[in-house]
């Protein structure tokens, strides 16, 4: 392998891809509300803003542990780059995955060309991934969402959804199959950390990059048939450090969230008989294709195998309905990164068995295609990659009107402009975030209930208000058909009027306020009210009516509530016996409470929210601390304990190198 020569096919691949999405440098607002993004960039935003406080998040979903927010590289490292440059975070935001999606095509180039040895075909592989994505090619669907079977499908998917962790992911995945490649063949401790810091890159940036990395290093031990073996498991030792390792951050209740939102997140994945077939039949052709490839070269072999899982994953899907792993529509991504190595190499050992009129014909007619393909990519990027002034978007308008009139206030914000609220405002929601990541499981029904009406005929605005009540929302907002939201999510968005009072209209998107006795999230309520089951959907309110009674109910002494930082606050009140302390806030495990100096029981009730019971007689004053608890306890105990092994590793592979040299 010429060193120059693969320097030179970096630099084309750098080129290529710089000049596609180069203009998502000088982005700051994107242009489409309909993104995430904002949700990755607000993470950045009040990271650096309260610095230290990452325990509890209180701004979304009511509130959650903050390591279940979302997996937190790509806020790392935005935040640290906003620290920086000065720059803000949106702005940020877009230089970094700028930077990221450009790295990504040369980490393909890199891996492609150490397992491979082969740099025309390997520049070949990375410039078929920086302007063609196969899965719009292969699926109609795909294409139709991309405007076309030839545009950039993994551009539209970072510029149009926000898609930038998952993209940060894939970009670090082939430098981890690198290292777990060169800690294989070489044995050297500094391969072996270093595939570990890789993989804990992937797992931190993207749930989805945690199932490829696994799903590689399996086609990569088959791959390599007996002699791989034993570097499989190293590596499967080397996943389990590192699992230890970052459970701080990938952690139990993020698991908990994981598995109970994302099979109905964006659609239902839930698992049938026909997801069970399906299954089945997925493994017996992964075994089928191993079988069938076992006498080709281990790099073609592995990139086979591996182009064979996410498409067949995506395919199942598509074509037929079938669920094999939640969410399987978003593996595209990962069709795009495995499917251009697999089809270039197998291509190039065909080709190598051709004349050499046919080769040249061959390499001329693909050279030519991907130079008229980056071309259409460029374009494409040009018209793709827009920038908007946010004063001009509805959300924008609802987060700084509500920022100046309501400050501090929880509120149910609807539709994209949940996505964008937080970019502008410190003010808590009710939802927001990531619905997969959302700690409370009864608040996705609350939605449900809000936005569809399902079955509630002309009491619809009654239930809306009764869970907005008792989840302390004090306003809503409602975009109406002619709003620019992406989403418009309410099938009634006119059912509040006459209900509500309206507290500010601009076009079509309007603020209704959700009338309360108190601002405050804590209330006096008899225990007797609190909610003792959890209700069998959202029409069903019987197990909460007595405690949304309590809430204005006069007789009940009010309490103040007051943050002292992100995870700690004081509530004050009076309370007599047999009642106890309702907060509007989620409870999770780590929570805890004293009263008047005593430690005293913390709990959550039937939907998902905090209640303490102290017990004062009189004047009380409650401290609530958020500390995550024995998890917190065990996973810093773990992650401590990986980091002292790899440390000693480490400290010995040095040691018995030096030895050698000596």
């Amino acid at each position: 392998m010429n060193p120059g020569r693969a320097r030179l096919g970096a630099l084309l691949v750098l080129t290529a891809n710089l000049a596609i999405v180069g203009s998502l440098f000088g982005v700051e607002y994107s242009a489409y509300n309909g993104s995430i993004e904002g949700t990755f960039i607000a993470l950045a935003r009040l990271m650096n803003k309260y610095p230290g406080q990452w325990q509890w998040w209180p701004f979304w979903n009511g509130g959650l542990p903050f390591e279940t927010t979302y997996l937190p590289l790509q806020q790392w490292v935005v935040a640290g780059f906003s620290l920086a440059t000065g720059l803000s975070a949106a702005r940020s935001f877009h230089v970094v995955t700028a930077a990221v999606y450009a790295c990504g095509a040369l980490s393909v180039y890199w891996m492609a060309l150490e397992f491979s040895r082969r740099s025309f075909a390997s520049l070949i592989a990375a410039l078929a991934y920086s302007c063609i994505s196969v899965s719009a090619l292969l699926v109609p669907a795909i294409a139709a969402d991309s405007g076309g079977a030839w545009n950039l499908r993994r551009l539209q998917i970072l510029v149009y959804y926000g898609e930038a962790p998952h993209t940060l992911a894939l970009a670090l995945l082939p430098v981890a199959m690198i290292c777990f490649s060169r800690a294989s063949s070489s044995g050297a401790a500094k391969w072996k950390l270093l595939a570990g810091l890789l993989t804990a890159g992937v797992f931190l940036s993207n749930a989805f990059g945690i199932t490829t990395l696994a799903a590689a290093l399996v086609c990569w031990t088959i791959a390599h048939g007996k002699r791989g073996r034993p570097a499989g498991l190293a590596a499967a030792a080397i996943v389990i450090l590192v699992c230890a390792w970052i459970s701080p951050w990938l952690s139990p209740a993020m698991i908990r969230a994981i598995r109970a939102n994302s099979a109905i997140t964006g659609g239902d994945y839930r698992y049938t008989a026909a997801s069970w077939i399906a299954l089945a039949a997925f493994l017996v052709l992964f075994l089928l294709v191993a079988w069938l490839t076992r006498n080709l070269r281990p790099y073609l072999r592995f990139f086979l195998l591996f182009a064979y899982v996410p498409t067949a994953l995506v395919v199942a899907w598509t074509a037929w309905n079938i669920a094999i792993v939640p969410q399987p529509h978003r593996y595209q991504l990962e069709m795009d990164l495995a499917l251009p190595p697999a089809i270039v190499f197998a291509g190039a050992v065909l080709l190598d068995r051709a004349g050499a009129r046919v080769r040249v014909a061959v390499t001329a007619g693909v050279i030519a295609l991907l130079g008229a393909q980056t071309i259409h990519s460029v374009v494409y990027a040009r018209h793709l990659i827009r920038a908007a002034d946010p004063a001009r978007l509805g959300g924008y308008k609802v987060a700084r009107w509500l920022d100046r009139n309501r400050p501090g206030q929880p509120g149910f914000i609807a539709g994209s402009a949940g996505f964008l609220y937080n970019m502008f405002t410190d003010n808590p929601q009710i939802t927001g975030g990531h619905n997969q990541h959302t700690v409370n499981t009864f608040l996705p029904i609350v939605d449900y209930t809000i936005y569809r009406d399902a079955n509630a005929g002309d009491r619809a605005a009654e239930y809306s208000v009764f869970w907005l009540k008792a989840f302390g929302a004090h306003f809503i907002s409602v975009p109406g058909p002619a709003s620019d939201d992406y989403y418009k999510p309410f099938v009634h968005p006119r059912k509040f009027e006459g209900v509500l009072p309206l507290v500010w209209r601009e076009g079509d998107d309007a603020i209704y306020e959700v009338p309360a006795r108190s601002a405050s999230p804590a209330h006096v309520i008899p225990r007797s009210a609190m909610v003792s089951r959890r209700p069998i959907h959202g029409l069903d309110t019987a197990p909460a009516e007595a405690f949304v009674a309590a809430l204005d109910d006069p007789r009940y002494a009010a309490a103040t509530f007051e943050w002292k930082s992100l995870s700690e606050a004081e509530i004050r009140t009076t309370l007599d016996r047999g009642q106890a302390i309702a907060v509007q806030m989620t409870y999770e495990q780590g929570w805890q409470a004293w009263a008047n100096g005593r430690k005293q029981p913390v709990h959550g009730d039937g939907i998902g929210q905090m209640v303490v019971e102290p017990d004062c007689n009189g004047p009380c004053q409650v401290s609530l601390r958020y500390t995550g608890g024995a998890e917190h306890l065990i996973t810093r105990g773990l992650s401590l304990g990986a980091m002292l092994i790899a440390g000693v590793y480490g400290w010995r592979g040095k040691a018995g190198q030096e030895a050698r040299v000596t």
